[in-house]
């Protein structure tokens, strides 16, 4: 990872905004399509040790109240989505997307569409706790025109859990000495942890695929 997007640096840097970037950072990571690079998991954590002052002490962060970086970064996790959905459900219609939605990939649409009103709802929640997966997805479940007021509450459950469970483990368990001095390693195992569904899930398709081969 550059240096410029360690989550450490990124509150050193942006000293009494640090929360204020932060937050822009998580709404980026699912409002924009490019921000699937963003280190959403890592940093959120961090503000939660930050606010512990157990990291960073001299941050102006330091003693920030845990339930204020929990309202901001959930707010700003929720429009994140939110955007996104709209992105993908206007973009549907507009020119610019048109013609790719003709043909083979309208069938894919309405398979993805039949998918979303299935397991829609838990997969948008769980979406949520898996970095790229959650850029996408948003997008994605607008592309199908998935129901609007559902999409908003799978959204608000997913973000108000990730909000609050992240920052929370950061404040409390930033008060181990082990996490609170190894904070570029713990931030590394956050982000393996993170991708680890993804890595499962592309091991057993990969499996999958060269038993049917085989077979």
């Amino acid at each position: 990872m550059p240096s410029f997007l360690s989550p450490e640096f990124i509150i050193s840097a942006a000293g009494p905004w640090a929360l204020i970037i932060s937050a822009l950072i998580v709404f980026a990571e699912t409002g924009l399509l490019v921000g699937f690079f963003l280190p959403g998991d890592s940093l959120v954590f961090l503000l939660g040790m930050v606010s512990a002052a157990t990291a960073l002490p001299d941050s102006p962060l330091a003693h920030t109240p845990l339930a204020l970086i929990c309202v901001v970064i959930g707010i700003a996790a929720f429009v994140g989505d939110q955007t996104g959905y709209e992105l993908g459900r206007k973009g549907r219609d507009s020119r610019l997307l048109q013609s790719w939605t003709q043909g083979k990939n309208a069938e894919r649409l309405e398979r993805a569409h039949a998918f979303f009103v299935k397991y829609g709802y838990k997969a948008i929640i769980l979406a949520r706790f898996v970095p790229i997966l959650r850029t996408f997805t948003p997008f994605a479940v607008g592309l199908t025109h998935y129901d609007h007021r559902k999409f908003i509450s799978a959204n608000l459950i997913g973000t108000l859990i990730w909000g609050l469970a992240l920052p929370t483990l950061g404040h409390q368990l930033g008060r181990v000495s082990l996490i609170a001095n190894n904070i570029d390693a713990v931030c590394i195992i956050i982000v393996l942890i993170s991708v680890m569904p993804l890595v499962i899930k592309g091991i057993r398709s990969a499996l999958a695929s060269r038993g049917a081969t085989q077979a």
